[in-house]
Parts: C-alpha cells; structure tokens; sequence
C-alpha cells in the first residue's frame, strides 16, 4: 500500500487497532505471509506479500514504512530489518490478520532474535519471540545495540510475547544482557546514548539471563558532565508480566529522573541463579520506581528483594509498591558512599520471609519511611539487616512512620557498629523481636487496620491495609517534606499531621481538589483527584491534558479486564471531570477498580492511573 496523502490506515490485530497517520511523504505497508507470500512478490498487499525473513532483513525501510507479519505464522531465524523512521513517522512493525501473534524463532542460534543497530524511530508490537536451546549461550530475544552513534531516539516494544531464551544463567555481565529486552552501548565516539524508550504491556517468561536490561559505561557516578553524556533518557518500562527468570526481573542503569519503572508484575524470580533482586537500579540518578508487585523471588543467601538501590542509585525512589512471600523482602541497598536521598516509603510488604530492609554498603542518607510491613507466625525475618558489606565509609539511615505488624516470635533485627540510625514515629504492634530498635516516639498498640495479611496475588488486594478510624497510627506519625503528595491508595498528603504506615486516612476530600476548575494548559499530564474515594455509587474523575491528544480512559477490574470504557475520543488541552456512576451498572460489585488514562499524542503515549474502592 503505497501512501501519498495524508490518510489513516486501520490494521486490527488480536489485541489492538493500529491507527498510523502518514505524511505527505511516501511510505509504505509490507506484508509477510510465511504460507502463501513469495520474495519475488512486491510485499505491499496481503495478496503480493513477501514470504521469508530474508527478504525482510534485506530491505532498508523508510520513514512511515509498516511491516506486517500474518497472525499464526512461524519464522525461524533472526529479524533484522533496516533503516530508521523519524520523529512524526516512525517505523512500525506488527501483525496482520486474526489468530496468535506471529512467531519469530531463533531457532537456537546466539545473539538477538529480533535486533536493530544503530537504527531509531521504530515501534515493534504484536509478536512471540523464542530462542531455545540444549546449551547457554548469548542468547536474547530482542536487542537494541547503539555505537558511534549519538543519540538514538524512540524504540517503542509492546504486547510482546517473549519466552523459552536459553541465554546464560550466572552473575556475569554477559549473563545478565541475555534473557528477555537489552539496550546496549557498545561504543562512544561521538557520545551515545537512547532516548525515548518503551516497553510497555509484554509478557516475559522462562528466560535465562534477566527480563528486562540495559546497559551503557557506568564509570562516571550519577550527575556529572561524563554521566550526563551517556545517560538514558525518557525511559519507560510498564505494565509488563515477567516470571521464571533465572536471575533478574528488571535491570535499570544509567537512569535519570525521566524514567520510569512502574505496574510490572514480576514473580518466580533468581532461582536457577540463586541471587538476585526482583528489579534494581545502577548509575541511576533520581529514577523512579512505583506500583510494582514482586513475589517468589527465590534467592538463596541474598539478594532476594523486591527492589535494590544498587551502587551510585542517589535520589532514587521506590514507592507504592507490593513485596510478598519472597525469600527475602522489601529493600536492598548497595549504594557508594556519597549515594544520598535513597527512598523508601508507602509499600506494602507481606509474609516476605528474609531480611526485609537490608541496609548495606556506605551511604550519605537512606529515607525508609510509611511503609506497612506484615509478618505472620509461620515466618522468621530479620526485619532490617545491617549487613555492613562494601567497605569502610558512613552508613546512614532514618527510618520513620512505618507500621511492623509482627506476629513473629522468630522475627528479628540485625543491627552492627558503625552505623548512623535513626528510628522515630514507628509503629511496632505484636511480637516484640530480639533486638527491637529504640524509638522515643514508637507506638505498640494495635494500629487497627482494615484487615492485615489479606493480600492476595495483585495490588489491588491491598484494602486490608488501610487504616480504620479508630487507628492510633492517624496524626502520629512524622512530617516529611517532598513526600510524594500521595499514599500508597492515592490518597493525598496530609490532612492534619501525617499518619503511620501507608496509608493516609481521610473522611473528606483534599482541598487541592477545588482548584481544578482553572481554564489554563496545565503543567503537566495526569489523573488529578478521583473524589470520593471509597465511594458509592459515583465518583467524579478529573484529569489534565498538557496537550490535544486521542483519549482512552477506561476501567478494569483486580483481573486486569477491561470492564468500561468512559472516554475514548481526540480532546483538546485542558482540565477535564467527568462522574463515573456504577448504579447506571448493576453488574458492578463492591471492591477495589483500576481507572486507566491512556493518551496518544502524535507518535508520544502517555498514561496514568489510579487505584478507586467501590462500597456497597
């Protein structure tokens, strides 16, 4: 299909409708049929299309151009197209047609079953890649390699099945670059990096080496001219599932503050390896970390947590988050001595069963605060470790407002010399563990949440772990500056002094939430308020669009289904509210809902979400 004008192509897939808005430059829709297309056929219509990957490794594409795979066909070998998109058109690959994603085997052979080098504006959906194989090798089923470069810009990955990658099972950089997703710098003359990078809504399962990585020249610590050269930007790795990894779930390195690790589940993590955290950071500086769930992370001896602020992480921050029934727990540090500004707070961790905060290597500071720990009597943590590794230097932590609901006789706490601690505003209700920290201003009676260890498999189990009215954790806890604005349930910060653990109680609305009547652009993209929350039977919504953009805002149930669809039509920039009313639904139940904000504008998706509680 050849396109001249601007025209919309619509190409419905198993999942999703592609809409592609092309310039007034050509481009072009290939096809790839692996049962009735030939090399010798053009490839533009379904009926002429191209049969081998050979023919499409051959061919340079260009900005617009579309390659589409049939559903339900087989190739074996590796995709490595040519080209580069640009910035309103980039290159798309897809699928065609209905059935099962098209499959791209690598058949056992080493490196990348789907590979770009040196190339940029691409987006790359609707695909099984597979790579198995009797022995490890290096092995991953997509990469990205940048070198000499510069900067390389937007590679979007999404509704990918990646499975079966027999890459390497070890500690070694080698190991950990095979598996699912790497990005890679392989050289620097000129200065190279990426920018602008997705991976959104994919399924990673049964790899060897890591789910998800990166990697760039992590000599020069966060913030400085070097660092700033090689730095990702604009990163995004969300909604994605990833389990039966032999080591880690997530690898994020050389991170700034635009990048974003949020709404993965991982579970089924280091076993085959024996260590390592579900996701960490390195040669990061201010990343974010938030709403992931981390379960059965199988480590061994360490190294088993949800989250690691691993070396040169300062200002990071790991936030909103769900850590159960791993063999260790929450937290991680193995930070160099000037790391300051590590965060920790409003997580919810349940029935993890090794050391739950592990303070490690020498830091500046390490913020542990609001976070709702549950421990029952079948387990025997060590509720926070100082495990004093990394050398000499200054280890300090402050760790403030949590909740240790510990039912535990076995808990305990493993504190060591040399270290600057400071515990205020904790509450520490049931068993009292070996060694237990002074805190001056400690609460130990009953915090009376809704109904503690009734988390399940999903974030949105976590009601148990709100507060009740009669909590004595509500106006007790310590007040913290640049807290996030928001509790673990989307709650705003404060009313009144803060409360203990991760919730913040309220009966009424935030008085921020009036001041969204303004007619101005807004500063930035988001879900603003959902008021009232808990609610019944309606609840207004409010949203900011920084832009015009194409709108999807939707509600999904704690099994990720889509249940309703509120909005979904182009909008202008500007200050939205609309009211979601269940009684309108009989088939809505009480429980906990997800509502989703997804925008397009132009070749930039955007989205946000909120957690809302439906009572009856």
């Amino acid at each position: 299909m050849n396109v001249i004008s601007r025209n919309a192509v619509t190409l419905t897939t198993r999942k999703y409708t592609f809409l592609f808005f092309l310039s007034l430059v050509s481009a072009n829709t290939y096809f790839i049929d692996d049962i009735n297309g030939l090399d010798s056929n053009v490839g533009t219509s379904a009926g002429s299309a191209w049969q081998t990957l050979t023919r499409v490794n051959a061919t340079v594409f260009s900005a617009g151009d579309s390659i589409f795979f049939k559903a339900n066909g087989i190739w074996v070998g590796q995709l490595f197209p040519k080209g580069s998109g640009s910035a309103d058109m980039p290159i798309v690959i897809g699928q065609y047609g209905t059935g099962l994603r098209p499959m791209i085997d690598g058949g056992g052979m080493s490196n990348s079953v789907v590979y770009l080098y040196n190339q940029e504006y691409w987006e790359i959906s609707d695909l099984e890649i597979t790579n198995q194989s009797d022995t490890e090798g290096d092995r991953v089923g997509v990469r990205v390699e940048a070198e000499n470069y510069g900067t390389v810009n937007y590679i979007h990955l999404e509704n990918l099945y990646i499975h079966d990658v027999k890459g390497i099972v070890g500690h070694s950089p080698a190991a950990k670059r095979t598996g699912g997703i790497n990005f890679r710098v392989l050289g620097e003359n000129p200065s190279t990096r990426f920018n602008d990078l997705l991976i959104e809504n994919c399924e990673l399962v049964h790899l060897d080496g890591s789910g998800i990585s990166n990697e760039a020249n992590t000599s020069d610590y966060p913030g400085t001219t070097a660092w700033h050269a090689r730095k990702y930007t604009n990163y995004r790795i969300r909604n994605n599932s990833i389990n039966d990894i032999s080591k880690n779930a997530i690898i994020m390195r050389m991170a700034d503050s635009s990048c974003v690790v949020e709404y993965n589940l991982c579970w089924d993590t280091a076993y085959r390896a024996g260590t390592g955290n579900t996701i960490f950071s390195r040669s990061c500086l201010g990343t974010v970390f938030q709403f992931n769930e981390g379960y059965l992370n199988r480590a061994t001896n360490y190294d088993g947590c949800l989250y690691d602020a691993d070396l040169a992480s300062p200002e990071c921050v790991f936030q909103y988050s769900y850590s159960h029934d791993n063999n260790h727990g929450l937290f991680w540090t193995c930070t160099y001595p000037q790391d300051s500004n590590v965060i920790c707070r409003y997580n919810i961790s349940q029935n993890d069963l090794g050391n739950i905060f592990t303070v490690n290597y020498p830091n500046t500071s390490v913020y542990i605060y609001n976070n709702t720990v549950y421990i029952d009597s079948a387990t025997s943590p060590t509720i926070i470790s100082e495990r004093n590794n990394g050398g000499s230097g200054n280890r300090t932590y402050y760790f403030y407002n949590n909740i240790i609901y510990n039912l535990s006789s076995n808990s305990s706490y493993q504190f060591t010399s040399g270290y600057n601690r400071t515990f205020e505003n904790n509450c520490f209700y049931g068993q009292t563990a070996a060694n237990e920290p002074f805190d001056p201003n400690k609460i130990t009676s009953d915090p009376n949440l809704v109904n503690p260890g009734s988390g399940g498999i999903g974030i949105l189990t976590l009601d148990g772990y709100q507060l009740t009215s009669t909590s004595p954790c509500i106006n007790t806890g310590r007040y913290i500056e640049n807290n996030g604005g928001r509790d673990f349930f989307g709650n705003t910060l404060y009313n009144g002094n803060p409360d203990i653990g991760a919730h913040e109680y309220s009966t009424t609305a935030s008085t921020d939430f009036q001041g969204y009547e303004d007619t101005s652009i807004p500063a930035e993209y988001k879900l603003v308020q959902v008021y009232p929350n808990p609610f019944n039977p309606a609840t207004t919504i409010s949203y900011e669009l920084t832009t015009a953009a194409s709108i999807h805002l939707a509600i999904f149930n704690v099994l990720g289904e889509e249940v309703q669809i509120l909005v979904n039509e182009p909008q202008n920039a500007g200050l939205y509210k609309l009211q979601w009313d269940t009684g309108n639904y009989p088939g809505y139940s009480a429980g906990t809902y997800l509502i989703r904000l997804r925008a397009r504008d132009g070749n930039q998706r955007r989205h946000d979400q909120a957690l809302v509680t439906l009572v009856k």
